[in-house]
C-alpha cells in the first residue's frame, strides 16, 4: 500500500470527528479498540494482510474517538474551567509563555496554581488568558517574561462570547489553544510580579531573546506621533515572530481582501523561505547535505521555541522535520506519507486542532499542491525566473483552500493568484533583510537604521500590493456560507479528476461536474426563504441588532450593535457572519432606530458587506462622525426613507406600523434615546413591538397618540433600564414575552432589578441575550415559537 499513513491519519481524524458529534462511553470505546487491535494481530500471521490493516484502521478510528472523549472530558472537568466566580479574583501562577502585545491591550498566559476571593484561598490548576488594557498613564507593554511568577487581580469572562446560531465558537477556539478560561484586569497596576523565573531556564531565555528583538524592532520602527510601533514595524514583527496583534486594522483588512494575509501567519511559506536561505548558505559553505539537514532541523526547532510554539509554525515545522528526517533515513521520501505523519502527530498531541481553521487550511493547501502540481505545471508554458512554478503552486493551493476560505471567512478572492507573484518574493526579501536586521541592531544602531529604511520601503511596497485591485470588486468579494453538499461535491469531483481514466468523455463529464460545483461555490446562487415571520435578536453584547425575516424572501435588519470604545468591529465579526450563515447577500430594509454607537457602529461593516435595498431612519445627527461615515457608504442604488408616527408599510401579509417619533426637524445636533424609531409588526393574530431605546417620556407619548399597541412580544425598551418599561406602558402593551438585548455583566447594570420584578409580577416570560444568546421568535400568524442559541428554554 503506497500511502498507509494517509489512511491512518484519516481514520484518526474521522474518529475525532465522530466523537465530537456523538457521545459515547470511554470504556466502551477503549474495549472496542482493544478488540479490533486483537483481531488485527491475529489476522496478520494468517497472511490476511489487507483485512488485518482494515482492523488497524478501525483501531485507529476508535483510538481517535477515545482520545477526543478523554481530552474533552479532562478539559471540561478542569478546576479553572469550572470556576464560576463573577467578582474580582486574585490569580496566582506562572506565565507559561511571553505576554502578547496588542495595540490597546496586552495578553498574559498564566498557568494558575491558586486563587483568592472573598478571603478564601483555593488550590486550582489550569491555563488562563488575561487581558490587560493599556492607558495613557501606562502606555508601555508589560515587562514580564515566561516563567515569571505573578499575581493578577482580574475578573473571569464568559468563554462563550456572542452566542449566535451556527457562528464562530470562542469556546472551540479556546479549546484548540488549550486555554481553560479567560479573564480581564482593569489596569496594569493589578499585575504584580512575585518572583522572576529561573535565570537560565530555556523557556525564559527564549522569552527574553524574543522581547529584546521586539524592543529593537520598536526602537527602529516607532511611530513619530504616538511613540508606539509603526504599521511597518507591526508587519515586520508579524513576519519574523508571528505576532499579529499590533497590525493596524485597516492594513489587515486590505491584506485579507487582496488574499495575501495568509503570508503574515508564519506557516509553510515562511518555513520554506527560511529553509531555502539556510540550504543556500550551507551550500555556499560547502557543507555536506546530510549535515545541512541536521543544521536546518536544529535551527527550525530553535525557531519553534522563539515563536513559542505557535500552531501555524508548529504545523509547518513538523512537516519539514518529517520530510528532512525521511531524507536522512531513506533519501527518497513519499510526500503524502510525510504530510500524513505530520497530521497524525499534531492530532495525537491536540485532537481539538482538527477543528482549527488554520489546521484545515494548512493540510488542504499542502495536499492540493502535492496532488495537482505535477498536472498543472504540464499545462503551463515554461517561463523564466520560475514564474511557471510559482503560478502552479499558487493555483493548486487555491484549489485546496477555496472552500475553507469561503466557509470560514465568507470571502472569494482571485487576486492572490496574481499578487503572489509580487508578494511572495517581497515577503522573502523582507524576511531575509529582517533576519539580517536583528543581529545588526545589537551590533550597530547606525547600520540597523539604514537597513530599517530599506525594510520600511519594502513593507510599504507589500502593503501597496494589496490595493492594486481595490477598484475591481469582482476579483475579491464576500459570499454567504456555502452549503455542506456544495463543498462535498467540489472536493469529490476535484479528486475524481486525478483518476487515470482512459475514456476522454469520462474526464470531460467529471470536469464539467467540477466546474458546476465550482461556479455554485463562488457565486452562491441560492436565496433564503422563510415560511413564517421570524425575528432573531442577535447577541451583540451590550447593544442591539434584530434580523426580521418576512414570509418569503424579504429581510430587514434593525440596528447593528456596536461598542463605543475599543477596536472590535461588531458588524464585521458578529453581525455579518450571522447574516452570511443565514445565506444572505442582500438586506432589503436596513433600519437605524437611533444613531447611538451600540445601535449604529455595526452597520458600517454591514453596509460594506451586503447590498442594501432601502434604508429607514427618523432623525439624523449633525455632529456624529460615525453616522456620516456610515451614510456615505450606502450605495447610490439604496433608497433612503424617513419614517415618522403614522407611517405604515406592508410586506406581503405583515403590516409595519410606525408609532414614534413624531415628525419634526429631521436633523438634530445629537440624537437621544427618545428619538428612537418605534415599529410594530402585525402578522395574523401575532403582534410584535420594537421600541428601540425609548424612555418614559416617549412611552407616554405613544400611550397618548396610539390607539392600539397591544403586542404578544415586546423587545424591552432601552435594554431593560429603570427609565423605561413603565407599568402604564406594560399594561397597555400586555406582552406575553419580553426579549432583553444586553451584554453580560455590562457596566450600566442592565437590566434593572425593579424592571425584572415588574415583568415577573405580570407573568411575562423573559429572554435575555446575555443568558440565552441569540433569541429567535417565529410565528405562523397563529402560534408563537421561541428558541435560543444556548438551548435554554427560559
Amino acid at each position: 500500500m503506497p500511502f498507509p499513513f494517509l489512511f491512518l491519519a484519516l481514520s484518526l481524524a474521522l474518529g475525532i470527528l465522530f466523537s465530537s458529534l456523538l457521545s459515547f462511553s470511554l470504556l466502551s470505546l477503549v474495549l472496542s479498540m482493544i478488540a479490533c487491535l486483537a483481531c488485527a494481530w491475529l489476522l496478520y500471521p494468517l497472511q490476511k494482510h489487507k483485512l488485518s490493516f482494515l482492523f488497524v484502521l478501525f483501531t485507529t478510528f476508535l483510538f481517535g474517538a477515545s482520545l477526543y472523549t478523554f481530552s474533552s472530558r479532562s478539559f471540561e472537568e478542569n478546576s479553572l474551567r469550572k470556576l464560576k466566580q463573577t467578582t474580582y479574583t486574585d490569580f496566582y501562577g506562572t506565565l507559561y509563555k511571553s505576554p502578547s502585545f496588542g495595540i490597546a491591550k496586552d495578553y498574559l498566559f498564566l498557568k494558575v496554581k491558586k486563587v483568592v476571593y472573598q478571603n478564601k484561598e483555593e488550590k486550582i490548576n489550569g491555563n488562563l488568558r488575561i487581558t490587560v488594557p493599556r492607558s495613557s498613564e501606562f502606555p508601555a507593554p508589560l515587562s514580564l517574561y515566561a516563567r515569571d511568577k505573578v499575581k493578577v487581580s482580574a475578573r473571569l469572562l464568559p468563554y462563550k462570547s456572542f452566542q449566535n446560531f451556527k457562528t464562530f465558537s470562542l469556546d472551540a477556539y479556546l479549546k484548540s489553544q488549550k486555554i481553560h478560561n479567560r479573564a480581564s484586569a482593569k489596569s496594569p497596576l493589578l499585575v504584580e510580579k512575585i518572583e522572576s523565573g529561573k535565570k537560565y531556564s530555556p523557556i525564559r531565555l527564549i522569552s527574553v531573546i524574543r522581547q529584546k528583538i521586539q524592543k529593537k524592532i520598536k526602537k527602529h520602527f516607532s511611530s513619530p506621533d504616538t511613540n508606539s510601533l509603526s504599521p511597518q514595524g507591526a508587519v515586520l514583527e508579524a513576519l519574523l515572530l508571528g505576532e499579529r496583534k499590533r497590525m493596524d486594522f485597516s492594513v489587515t483588512q486590505s491584506l485579507q481582501k487582496a488574499g495575501i494575509y495568509h503570508l503574515f501567519a508564519i506557516s509553510g511559506a515562511h518555513i520554506a523561505i527560511i529553509s531555502f536561505f539556510l540550504f543556500s548558505l550551507f551550500n555556499l559553505m560547502r557543507i555536506p547535505n546530510r549535515f545541512s539537514y541536521l543544521l536546518v532541523m536544529a535551527f527550525l526547532l530553535f525557531y519553534v521555541f522563539l515563536v513559542e510554539g505557535r500552531p501555524s509554525v508548529l504545523r509547518a515545522t513538523i512537516m519539514t522535520l518529517a520530510f528532512l528526517f525521511g531524507k536522512l533515513i531513506w533519501r527518497n521520501v513519499n510526500l503524502i506519507n510525510t504530510i500524513s505523519i505530520s497530521a497524525f502527530i499534531l492530532l495525537l498531541f491536540n485532537p481539538f486542532s482538527l477543528f482549527s481553521v488554520g489546521f484545515q487550511l494548512t493540510f488542504a493547501a499542502t495536499f492540493s499542491i502535492i496532488l495537482f502540481f505535477p498536472k498543472i505545471i504540464k499545462l503551463l508554458p515554461r517561463l523564466p525566473l520560475r514564474i511557471s512554478e510559482i503560478m502552479a503552486i499558487s493555483l493548486t493551493a487555491q484549489l485546496g483552500v477555496l472552500p475553507f476560505i469561503a466557509s470560514s471567512f465568507n470571502r472569494v478572492t482571485f487576486s492572490s493568484l496574481i499578487l503572489n507573484f509580487a508578494a511572495l518574493p517581497l515577503v522573502a526579501l523582507i524576511m531575509a533583510c529582517g533576519y539580517i536586521f536583528i543581529p545588526l541592531s545589537f551590533v550597530s544602531s547606525f547600520l540597523a537604521q539604514l537597513l530599517a529604511k530599506v525594510l520600511n520601503y519594502l513593507i510599504d511596497l507589500l502593503i501597496g500590493c494589496s490595493h492594486i485591485f481595490d477598484s475591481l470588486t469582482f476579483i475579491s468579494y464576500r459570499i454567504p456560507t456555502p452549503h455542506l453538499l456544495t463543498i462535498i461535491g467540489y472536493f469529490l469531483f476535484l479528486y475524481l479528476l486525478l483518476l487515470p481514466l482512459k475514456i476522454k468523455r469520462q474526464k470531460l463529464i467529471l470536469l464539467l461536474c467540477f466546474l458546476v460545483f465550482f461556479a455554485v461555490l463562488i457565486s452562491y446562487p441560492f436565496s433564503s426563504k422563510s415560511k413564517n415571520l421570524k425575528l432573531t435578536f442577535i447577541d451583540v453584547g451590550q447593544g442591539e441588532s434584530i434580523l426580521v425575516e418576512f414570509p418569503g424572501k424579504r429581510k430587514m435588519l434593525i440596528d447593528g450593535g456596536g461598542f463605543p470604545e475599543g477596536t472590535f468591529d461588531i458588524g464585521e465579526n458578529v453581525v455579518s457572519p450571522f447574516l452570511w450563515k443565514k445565506g444572505l447577500k442582500k438586506i432589503d430594509y436596513l433600519v437605524l432606530t437611533h444613531a447611538h454607537p451600540d445601535h449604529l457602529d455595526g452597520l458600517k461593516a454591514v453596509s460594506k458587506n451586503f447590498k442594501i435595498g432601502e434604508y429607514w431612519e427618523a432623525y439624523s445627527p449633525t455632529e456624529a462622525e460615525t453616522y456620516t461615515e456610515f451614510k456615505s457608504q450606502l450605495g447610490s442604488y439604496t433608497l433612503i426613507k424617513r419614517l415618522f408616527r403614522g407611517d405604515s408599510y406592508q410586506q406581503k401579509k405583515v403590516i409595519i406600523e410606525v408609532l414614534h417619533p413624531e415628525s419634526g426637524k429631521t436633523y438634530v445636533p445629537t440624537v437621544h434615546n427618545d428619538h428612537s424609531l418605534v415599529l410594530r409588526l402585525l402578522y395574523g393574530q401575532t403582534s410584535i413591538l420594537l421600541p428601540g431605546d425609548i424612555e418614559i417620556d416617549a412611552e407616554n407619548k405613544i400611550l397618548e397618540n396610539s390607539r392600539e399597541i397591544k403586542s404578544q412580544i415586546l423587545k424591552s425598551p432601552h435594554h431593560g433600564s429603570r427609565t423605561s418599561s413603565s407599568k402604564a406602558f406594560l399594561d397597555r402593551v400586555a406582552p406575553q414575552i419580553v426579549v432583553i438585548s444586553i451584554g453580560l455583566r455590562n457596566r450600566y447594570g442592565f437590566p434593572d432589578h425593579e424592571v425584572l420584578e415588574r415583568y415577573k409580577k405580570m407573568g411575562i416570560k423573559v429572554y435575555r441575550t446575555d443568558h440565552h444568546g441569540a433569541v429567535e421568535v417565529s410565528s405562523d400568524g397563529q402560534k408563537i415559537y421561541v428558541r435560543t442559541a444556548s438551548g435554554i428554554a427560559e
